[in-house]
Protein backbone atom coordinates (compact mmCIF):
# COMPACT_ATOMS: atom_id res chain seq x y z
CA UNK A 1 0.00 0.00 0.00
CA UNK A 2 1.40 3.61 -0.76
CA UNK A 3 2.09 5.84 1.83
CA UNK A 4 1.66 9.70 1.72
CA UNK A 5 4.97 11.21 2.53
CA UNK A 6 5.40 15.13 3.02
CA UNK A 7 8.85 15.69 1.89
CA UNK A 8 12.24 17.74 2.78
CA UNK A 9 12.85 19.81 -0.19
CA UNK A 10 15.42 21.51 -1.10
CA UNK A 11 13.12 24.62 0.31
CA UNK A 12 13.92 23.04 3.63
CA UNK A 13 16.65 21.13 3.29
CA UNK A 14 18.95 23.01 1.41
CA UNK A 15 17.55 27.01 2.63
CA UNK A 16 16.76 26.07 5.82
CA UNK A 17 18.70 28.85 7.37
CA UNK A 18 18.38 30.82 4.29
CA UNK A 19 15.03 30.65 3.61
CA UNK A 20 13.73 33.99 4.32
CA UNK A 21 16.71 35.70 1.96
CA UNK A 22 14.55 34.05 -0.84
CA UNK A 23 12.29 36.35 -3.27
CA UNK A 24 8.88 34.70 -2.22
CA UNK A 25 9.36 32.10 0.38
CA UNK A 26 6.69 32.13 2.54
CA UNK A 27 5.93 30.47 5.15
CA UNK A 28 9.61 29.96 7.10
CA UNK A 29 9.34 26.81 9.23
CA UNK A 30 9.98 29.08 12.25
CA UNK A 31 7.24 30.83 11.97
CA UNK A 32 4.70 27.58 12.01
CA UNK A 33 6.19 26.02 14.41
CA UNK A 34 7.71 28.75 16.40
CA UNK A 35 11.58 29.73 17.09
CA UNK A 36 13.03 27.21 19.87
CA UNK A 37 11.34 23.81 17.87
CA UNK A 38 13.10 21.18 16.28
CA UNK A 39 13.54 20.42 12.81
CA UNK A 40 11.27 17.48 13.02
CA UNK A 41 8.37 19.54 14.55
CA UNK A 42 8.93 22.45 12.43
CA UNK A 43 8.32 19.57 9.17
CA UNK A 44 5.59 18.05 11.31
CA UNK A 45 3.60 21.89 12.39
CA UNK A 46 4.22 22.31 8.60
CA UNK A 47 2.72 19.44 7.37
CA UNK A 48 -0.49 20.27 9.71
CA UNK A 49 -0.74 23.71 8.40
CA UNK A 50 -1.28 22.28 4.53
CA UNK A 51 -3.90 24.12 2.90
CA UNK A 52 -4.18 22.69 -0.41
CA UNK A 53 -4.35 25.08 -3.62
CA UNK A 54 -5.98 22.09 -5.73
CA UNK A 55 -8.41 19.70 -5.09
CA UNK A 56 -8.73 17.63 -8.37
CA UNK A 57 -5.88 14.83 -7.30
CA UNK A 58 -6.52 11.29 -7.27
CA UNK A 59 -5.74 11.22 -3.27
CA UNK A 60 -6.86 14.42 -1.47
CA UNK A 61 -4.26 16.79 -0.14
CA UNK A 62 -1.92 14.25 -1.90
CA UNK A 63 0.17 15.41 -5.16
CA UNK A 64 0.83 11.60 -6.53
CA UNK A 65 4.09 11.60 -8.85
CA UNK A 66 4.86 9.08 -11.25
CA UNK A 67 8.75 8.75 -11.62
CA UNK A 68 10.07 6.03 -14.44
CA UNK A 69 12.89 4.32 -12.31
CA UNK A 70 14.00 2.19 -15.35
CA UNK A 71 14.66 4.55 -17.75
CA UNK A 72 15.61 7.82 -16.24
CA UNK A 73 18.55 9.56 -16.31
CA UNK A 74 21.43 10.50 -13.12
CA UNK A 75 20.80 13.03 -11.82
CA UNK A 76 17.07 13.56 -12.84
CA UNK A 77 16.56 10.13 -10.68
CA UNK A 78 18.67 8.43 -8.58
CA UNK A 79 17.69 4.98 -6.43
CA UNK A 80 19.24 3.20 -4.30
CA UNK A 81 19.39 -0.73 -2.79
CA UNK A 82 16.99 0.38 -0.31
CA UNK A 83 14.14 1.53 -2.79
CA UNK A 84 14.38 5.34 -1.80
CA UNK A 85 15.07 7.92 -4.72
CA UNK A 86 17.11 11.14 -4.96
CA UNK A 87 17.49 13.42 -7.62
CA UNK A 88 16.14 16.63 -9.48
CA UNK A 89 12.53 15.09 -10.30
CA UNK A 90 12.54 14.34 -6.22
CA UNK A 91 13.43 17.81 -5.21
CA UNK A 92 11.20 19.37 -7.89
CA UNK A 93 8.23 17.40 -7.42
CA UNK A 94 8.58 18.10 -3.26
CA UNK A 95 9.08 21.65 -4.02
CA UNK A 96 5.93 21.82 -6.52
CA UNK A 97 3.43 19.57 -4.01
CA UNK A 98 4.73 22.56 -1.13
CA UNK A 99 3.99 25.51 -3.29
CA UNK A 100 0.52 23.86 -3.90
CA UNK A 101 -0.15 23.19 -0.05
CA UNK A 102 0.02 19.36 -0.58
CA UNK A 103 1.84 16.39 0.44
CA UNK A 104 3.67 14.10 -1.83
CA UNK A 105 3.85 10.51 -2.63
CA UNK A 106 6.12 9.13 -5.26
CA UNK A 107 5.01 5.58 -7.33
CA UNK A 108 7.01 3.96 -9.98
CA UNK A 109 6.00 3.91 -13.65
CA UNK A 110 6.23 3.52 -17.19
CA UNK A 111 6.64 6.85 -18.83
CA UNK A 112 4.91 4.98 -21.88
CA UNK A 113 1.89 4.27 -19.66
CA UNK A 114 1.97 6.13 -16.17
CA UNK A 115 -1.53 6.17 -15.96
CA UNK A 116 -2.06 10.09 -15.56
CA UNK A 117 -5.25 10.27 -13.73
CA UNK A 118 -5.75 6.99 -12.10
CA UNK A 119 -1.84 5.98 -10.53
CA UNK A 120 -0.40 8.96 -10.68
CA UNK A 121 -1.12 12.55 -11.30
CA UNK A 122 1.58 14.07 -12.63
CA UNK A 123 4.63 12.38 -14.92
CA UNK A 124 7.76 13.68 -14.70
CA UNK A 125 10.50 13.73 -17.49
CA UNK A 126 8.09 13.76 -20.11
CA UNK A 127 8.64 14.90 -23.41
CA UNK A 128 5.64 16.98 -25.41
CA UNK A 129 4.15 14.75 -27.70
CA UNK A 130 5.05 11.15 -26.62
CA UNK A 131 2.83 10.43 -23.62
CA UNK A 132 -0.28 10.15 -25.03
CA UNK A 133 -3.24 12.26 -23.72
CA UNK A 134 -0.94 14.32 -21.52
CA UNK A 135 -0.29 18.34 -21.42
CA UNK A 136 3.29 19.01 -20.81
CA UNK A 137 4.16 21.87 -18.73
CA UNK A 138 6.92 23.61 -16.73
CA UNK A 139 10.23 22.57 -18.91
CA UNK A 140 12.68 21.80 -16.45
CA UNK A 141 15.21 19.82 -18.17
CA UNK A 142 16.64 18.59 -21.62
CA UNK A 143 17.48 15.54 -23.34
CA UNK A 144 20.71 15.79 -25.69
CA UNK A 145 24.30 14.51 -26.15
CA UNK A 146 26.55 16.61 -25.00
CA UNK A 147 30.87 16.95 -25.56
CA UNK A 148 32.48 17.55 -22.67
CA UNK A 149 36.01 19.35 -22.42
CA UNK A 150 38.54 20.24 -19.78
CA UNK A 151 38.63 23.83 -19.67
CA UNK A 152 35.99 25.67 -20.87
CA UNK A 153 35.93 26.44 -24.63
CA UNK A 154 32.02 27.27 -24.95
CA UNK A 155 30.71 25.84 -28.04
CA UNK A 156 32.66 23.46 -29.30
CA UNK A 157 33.33 23.96 -33.60
CA UNK A 158 33.51 21.40 -35.78
CA UNK A 159 36.86 22.50 -36.39
CA UNK A 160 37.31 22.12 -32.52
CA UNK A 161 36.14 18.08 -32.56
CA UNK A 162 37.87 16.84 -36.08
CA UNK A 163 40.80 14.57 -35.34
CA UNK A 164 40.35 15.25 -31.37
CA UNK A 165 39.73 12.03 -29.41
CA UNK A 166 36.55 11.48 -27.44
CA UNK A 167 35.68 9.05 -24.68
CA UNK A 168 31.75 7.35 -25.00
CA UNK A 169 30.28 4.55 -22.66
CA UNK A 170 29.93 1.66 -24.51
CA UNK A 171 26.68 0.94 -26.19
CA UNK A 172 25.64 4.23 -25.45
CA UNK A 173 22.97 6.30 -27.45
CA UNK A 174 25.58 8.86 -27.29
CA UNK A 175 28.09 6.31 -29.36
CA UNK A 176 25.23 5.23 -31.46
CA UNK A 177 24.72 8.91 -32.38
CA UNK A 178 28.03 9.62 -33.08
CA UNK A 179 28.52 6.89 -35.33
CA UNK A 180 25.69 8.46 -37.22
CA UNK A 181 27.49 11.98 -38.05
CA UNK A 182 30.53 12.83 -40.34
CA UNK A 183 32.58 13.80 -37.12
CA UNK A 184 36.42 12.35 -37.81
CA UNK A 185 37.19 11.37 -34.40
CA UNK A 186 39.01 8.63 -32.64
CA UNK A 187 36.22 6.95 -30.13
CA UNK A 188 37.54 5.11 -27.56
CA UNK A 189 35.02 3.29 -24.96
CA UNK A 190 34.53 2.82 -21.35
CA UNK A 191 32.50 0.83 -19.43
CA UNK A 192 30.97 3.59 -17.82
CA UNK A 193 30.78 7.53 -17.66
CA UNK A 194 32.80 7.67 -14.92
CA UNK A 195 36.17 5.87 -16.49
CA UNK A 196 35.81 8.08 -19.27
CA UNK A 197 35.56 11.39 -17.44
CA UNK A 198 38.82 10.10 -15.56
CA UNK A 199 40.28 9.65 -19.08
CA UNK A 200 39.60 13.30 -19.43
CA UNK A 201 40.66 14.24 -16.57
CA UNK A 202 44.05 12.42 -16.99
CA UNK A 203 44.59 13.80 -20.62
CA UNK A 204 43.41 10.34 -21.89
CA UNK A 205 40.93 11.87 -24.10
CA UNK A 206 40.25 15.31 -25.35
CA UNK A 207 36.17 15.09 -25.03
CA UNK A 208 33.61 12.98 -23.26
CA UNK A 209 30.22 12.57 -25.13
CA UNK A 210 27.06 11.68 -22.94
CA UNK A 211 24.07 12.77 -21.58
CA UNK A 212 23.98 16.43 -21.18
CA UNK A 213 22.70 16.03 -17.64
CA UNK A 214 24.26 12.88 -16.50
CA UNK A 215 27.63 14.82 -17.47
CA UNK A 216 27.40 17.87 -15.92
CA UNK A 217 26.32 15.94 -12.61
CA UNK A 218 29.84 14.15 -13.00
CA UNK A 219 31.87 17.15 -14.23
CA UNK A 220 31.43 18.70 -10.46
CA UNK A 221 33.94 15.85 -9.27
CA UNK A 222 36.89 16.53 -11.49
CA UNK A 223 38.92 20.08 -12.38
CA UNK A 224 37.79 22.37 -14.97
CA UNK A 225 35.16 19.91 -16.86
CA UNK A 226 32.75 21.81 -18.79
CA UNK A 227 30.01 21.48 -21.11
CA UNK A 228 31.38 22.19 -24.76
CA UNK A 229 28.29 22.07 -26.61
CA UNK A 230 25.42 19.24 -27.55
CA UNK A 231 26.00 17.19 -30.37
CA UNK A 232 21.94 16.83 -31.26
CA UNK A 233 18.84 19.54 -30.58
CA UNK A 234 17.82 19.53 -27.14
CA UNK A 235 14.38 18.19 -26.27
CA UNK A 236 12.49 19.36 -23.70
CA UNK A 237 11.54 17.64 -20.62
CA UNK A 238 8.47 18.68 -18.77
CA UNK A 239 5.61 17.30 -15.92
CA UNK A 240 2.89 15.52 -17.97
CA UNK A 241 -0.71 16.08 -16.70
CA UNK A 242 -3.87 14.35 -17.83
CA UNK A 243 -5.08 16.69 -20.48
CA UNK A 244 -9.09 16.07 -18.98
CA UNK A 245 -7.48 17.51 -15.86
CA UNK A 246 -7.13 21.35 -16.48
CA UNK A 247 -7.55 22.33 -13.12
CA UNK A 248 -4.26 20.40 -12.11
CA UNK A 249 -2.16 21.84 -15.28
CA UNK A 250 -3.03 25.13 -14.62
CA UNK A 251 -2.05 25.26 -11.14
CA UNK A 252 1.35 22.62 -11.57
CA UNK A 253 2.40 25.52 -14.16
CA UNK A 254 1.81 27.92 -11.38
CA UNK A 255 3.22 25.69 -9.24
CA UNK A 256 6.37 25.81 -11.33
CA UNK A 257 6.87 29.31 -12.66
CA UNK A 258 6.74 30.33 -8.41
CA UNK A 259 9.57 28.01 -7.43
CA UNK A 260 11.70 29.37 -10.51
CA UNK A 261 11.11 32.68 -9.58
CA UNK A 262 11.31 32.27 -5.90
CA UNK A 263 14.80 30.74 -6.60
CA UNK A 264 14.12 27.06 -5.38
CA UNK A 265 14.66 25.90 -8.99
CA UNK A 266 18.40 27.01 -9.32
CA UNK A 267 19.00 25.38 -5.67
CA UNK A 268 17.80 22.38 -7.53
CA UNK A 269 19.89 22.80 -10.53
CA UNK A 270 23.04 23.89 -8.13
CA UNK A 271 22.76 20.63 -6.32
CA UNK A 272 22.34 18.22 -9.34
CA UNK A 273 24.38 20.16 -12.43
CA UNK A 274 26.27 23.09 -11.02
CA UNK A 275 23.69 25.22 -11.99
CA UNK A 276 24.25 24.42 -15.54
CA UNK A 277 21.72 26.76 -18.01
CA UNK A 278 19.03 25.21 -19.79
CA UNK A 279 20.19 24.20 -23.18
CA UNK A 280 18.77 25.37 -26.19
CA UNK A 281 19.28 25.69 -29.89
CA UNK A 282 22.49 28.13 -29.19
CA UNK A 283 23.96 25.10 -26.80
CA UNK A 284 24.32 23.15 -29.96
CA UNK A 285 27.26 22.75 -32.11
CA UNK A 286 26.77 24.02 -35.69
CA UNK A 287 27.12 22.32 -38.79
CA UNK A 288 28.09 18.80 -38.00
CA UNK A 289 28.38 17.03 -41.17
CA UNK A 290 26.15 13.94 -41.71
CA UNK A 291 27.24 10.39 -41.81
CA UNK A 292 27.20 8.28 -45.39
CA UNK A 293 27.18 4.53 -43.43
CA UNK A 294 23.99 5.08 -40.62
CA UNK A 295 26.13 2.20 -38.70
CA UNK A 296 24.54 2.02 -35.14
CA UNK A 297 25.35 0.32 -31.86
CA UNK A 298 22.88 -0.69 -29.01
CA UNK A 299 22.69 -1.36 -25.77
CA UNK A 300 22.28 0.59 -22.45
CA UNK A 301 24.08 1.03 -19.68
CA UNK A 302 23.24 0.43 -15.76
CA UNK A 303 23.66 3.19 -13.21
CA UNK A 304 25.18 1.77 -9.55
CA UNK A 305 23.68 2.76 -6.39
CA UNK A 306 25.64 4.91 -4.10
CA UNK A 307 25.76 7.51 -1.77
CA UNK A 308 23.24 9.82 -2.55
CA UNK A 309 25.28 13.01 -1.19
CA UNK A 310 23.28 14.09 1.45
CA UNK A 311 20.09 15.11 -1.19
CA UNK A 312 16.97 14.78 -0.31
CA UNK A 313 15.31 11.44 -0.58
CA UNK A 314 11.99 9.86 -0.49
CA UNK A 315 10.07 6.43 -0.27
CA UNK A 316 9.25 5.46 -4.03
CA UNK A 317 7.34 2.60 -4.47
CA UNK A 318 7.70 0.00 -7.26
CA UNK A 319 11.17 0.85 -7.33
CA UNK A 320 13.77 -2.28 -7.83
CA UNK A 321 16.85 -3.05 -5.85
CA UNK A 322 18.88 -1.81 -8.82
CA UNK A 323 17.52 0.14 -12.01
CA UNK A 324 18.40 1.17 -15.66
CA UNK A 325 20.22 4.55 -15.89
CA UNK A 326 18.79 4.93 -19.58
CA UNK A 327 21.48 5.37 -22.34
CA UNK A 328 24.68 6.18 -19.94
CA UNK A 329 25.98 4.94 -16.63
CA UNK A 330 27.47 6.71 -13.37
CA UNK A 331 28.23 5.10 -10.35
CA UNK A 332 26.48 7.86 -7.57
Amino acid sequence: MSKAVHRNTVAAAAALATCVALSGCSSPLSAVAGPRASVGEALAAKTAALSPKVTSTISKGVLTVGIDTQDSMVPLYVGSSSGRAYGMDVDLAGALADELGLKVRFVSVDDANPGLGTTCDVLMGAVDGQVGGATVVGDYAEQASAFFHKGDTGVAKVDDLSSKSVGVQMGSVSQTALSKTGLVMSVKTYDNLNAAFDALESGGVDYVLCDAYSGAYLSTRYDEVCLAGTLDAPRAQGIAVSSQNAELADAVKAAYDAVEKNGLMGLVRRRWVAGMDALSASSQVQDVPAGTSGAAASGAGTAKDGDSGGASQASLEGASAGHEAGSNAATV
